[in-house]
């Protein structure tokens, strides 16, 4: 899988550009971020304003989907949004995004000159919003969800979900595609745990091959770990997560606050540095950066039309572990060196250790997480204490996708 890199309503949006930024224009009324509701009075100005602060593009809705928020009609959305657009479109040059669920009022949205689509149920809401979307043939921004927008919890299931709806929308045609992995407590049970862990591992979900959206700003997670309750008061959280969102390969950071995310953006990226690719001839090559778990390398084995079961055959091998193990008896040290060189891996440790010298010694494991899990079972058979050590390796791999352990505070 190359480095993602495609144009979205005129604007260039992949690893190779900066990454963009979306300004939200937000007409609802029961928004649980009071100061960024716009009257409809004062939207022109808004997006002007936004327009000159740096935006690329905007994001205009008019429906509140916070907990607890009551919902209103679709009759009512509409008419807070329509008009809006009006003149938001009317006022700025930039591509213009419509955040709804509904596919009546994507149509006359999209009649109005409307550019972009952000379904924050990835089309699952609305079954003729793909139809719509396609008959227009505009970009669609298709955000993690199931049964209620937002309702993923792990990655695994923000994965699938997505999966689902890039599914949905290439069925219908749509080929223009931006995913959101719905960061936010959408349903109570998405703790602040699970909000941290996205933004932990933001660069995987470069494995599904398409621009990645960060909408962060202000969210209740922020509030939740700084111990703030006022969303107008979490602008410094905001920004530390969209720092790391960007550093780990957000494409799109969508936010209330453009000045302000301007220079963040602009210096995490010059951290991060460019992706190293190369060409010679007709050859071209890249560093593929974004595999962290041995899950995520099998969207990219498949882009290669590896089948389903030599990519479960060799997920386990696309990632390697360094891991450092402490106070392991001489002999117990030898074992673990000639059990990770029989399987193509390798461990380090003292001199000392493999002339007898010193008792007890650290060694340092190094290999592929198919190597470690066989490494395990072997140590599992054997003397010493080396069944407590397979258990201690077991352990530390399990704890990677034990999102309460990493991420609670407690």
């Amino acid at each position: 899988m190359l480095p993602i890199d495609t144009e979205i309503a005129g604007v260039k949006i992949g690893d190779l550009y900066p990454a963009r930024l979306m300004g939200v224009i937000n007409l609802s009324e029961e928004s649980f971020y009071k100061g960024s509701i716009v009257r409809a009075e004062h939207v022109a100005e808004a997006a002007v304003k936004m327009v000159e602060g740096g935006a690329d593009m905007l994001d205009i809705g008019a429906r509140s989907t916070a907990p607890g928020v009551n919902s209103i009609s679709i009759e009512e959305e509409e008419k807070r949004l329509l008009p809006a657009l009006k003149d938001v479109l009317g006022a700025v040059d930039v591509p213009v995004s419509v955040d709804t669920q509904y596919a009546g009022i994507a149509e006359k949205a999209l009649r109005l000159g409307a550019h972009i689509i952000n379904d924050i149920s990835g089309l699952k809401t609305d079954s003729n919003m793909a139809s719509i979307v396609s008959d227009f043939d505009v970009p669609v921004v298709l955000m993690a969800s199931k049964k209620k927008p937002g309702d993923c919890l792990t990655f695994q299931d923000i994965k699938t979900a997505l999966s689902e709806s890039i599914t949905l929308a290439e069925k219908s045609g749509i080929d223009k595609i931006i995913i959101d992995p719905g960061i936010g407590r959408w349903v109570p049970e998405k703790t602040y745990e699970f909000n941290l862990a996205i933004v932990s591992d933001f660069e995987r979900f470069r494995a599904l091959g398409k621009p990645v959206l960060a909408a962060i700003s202000r969210k209740s997670f922020i509030g939740d770990v700084l111990g703030i309750e006022n969303p107008a008061d979490r602008l410094a959280g905001t920004l530390a997560c969209t720092a790391i969102a960007v550093y780990k390969g957000a494409h799109i950071i969508r936010t209330h606050d453009i000045e302000e995310t301007m220079g963040i953006i602009r210096m995490s990226e010059s951290i991060k540095g460019k992706p190293i690719t190369g060409e010679k001839e007709n050859y071209r090559a890249s560093v593929v950066d974004y595999v962290k778990k041995p899950k995520d390398s099998i969207e990219l084995m498949k882009s290669l039309n590896v089948t389903g079961a030599g990519a479960e055959v060799m997920r386990n091998k696309t990632v390697s572990k360094l891991i450092l193990l402490q106070n392991v008896a001489a002999p117990e040290a030898l074992i673990i060196k000639q059990e990770m060189l029989a399987r193509g891996g390798d461990a380090a440790t003292s001199r000392e250790a493999i002339l007898g010298e010193k008792n007890p010694v650290n060694v340092l494991i190094i290999g592929t997480v198919a190597q470690i899990q066989s490494l395990i079972q072997k140590l599992r058979m054997q003397a010493l204490n080396l069944p407590k050590i397979s258990d201690l390796l077991e352990e530390l791999l399990e704890k990677e996708d034990d999102v309460g352990y990493r991420y609670s505070r407690g």
